[in-house]
């Protein structure tokens, strides 16, 4: 498995950026999101990938991050979605969104994808419902290669990603203090990603007190 990969960029295509690796090089599929934010021809780039073995082709997807590349590979486990439909999905949507509309058993969303009709959408939401806990805590591993610059020999991290890498810490500790209670882990991911979306700033103690008092009123 080739799980990530760094190159100097020789050609950006429709669909595609081409990697010089030490003189080989590999043509790595993306969104177009991610396509529009690499560099220009010359520069060096990372990118997180899934690599997807058929008995006639070897094809390479690249993702910004880490997140964006665990929610595409369990938009693969879902019966009609395919590379080219997860990717648009990933794209056109984001992961964040994406979530947000499953734990709410919101199919219609996914509608806005290319190749993503309603029969598959309703799947999407039906088959990935029972992980959502899951899906929240793979949406914590923002490693993206874009966060992080090297100055003076010390890498650092940027205003967003902390604010953003706290944020899922708290949902996820939560999460796992209401699971040690006894309850469905789908049923209180729902019912925290919504407290989260009403919210400003929760707290861990906050997000449980509160998932305890709709808890206990279902």
């Amino acid at each position: 498995m080739i799980g990530k990969i760094s190159g100097i960029i020789d050609f950006i295509g429709s669909d595609f950026v081409l990697l010089d690796v030490n003189g080989v090089g590999y043509e790595v599929y993306c969104s177009t999101s991610t396509l529009n934010s690499l560099p220009s021809p010359g520069e060096q780039i990372t990118l997180f990938t899934d690599l997807l073995v058929r008995q006639d082709l070897l094809q390479l997807t690249g993702f910004k991050n880490l997140n964006e590349r665990s929610f595409y590979r369990e938009l693969l486990t879902v019966q009609g979605v395919g590379m080219k439909g997860a990717l648009s999905i990933v794209d056109t949507i984001g992961v964040t969104a994406s979530i947000r509309a499953i734990s709410m058993d919101d199919w219609r969303p996914f509608k806005s994808a290319p190749t993503i009709g309603p029969k598959i959408a309703q799947r999407i939401v039906l088959e990935l419902k029972p992980k959502i806990g899951k899906l929240l805590i793979l949406s914590g591993e923002s490693v993206d290669s874009q966060t992080t610059r090297t100055q003076s020999g010390k890498n650092t991290e940027s205003k967003e990603s902390k604010e953003y890498n706290r944020e899922v810490q708290t949902r996820t500790e939560a999460l796992s203090a209401l699971v040690k209670l006894g309850y469905s882990e789908s049923v209180a991911a729902s019912v925290l990603t919504q407290i989260i979306l009403e919210s400003d700033e929760p707290t861990t103690e906050s997000l449980i007190k509160e998932s305890l008092q709709r808890l206990s009123s279902l």
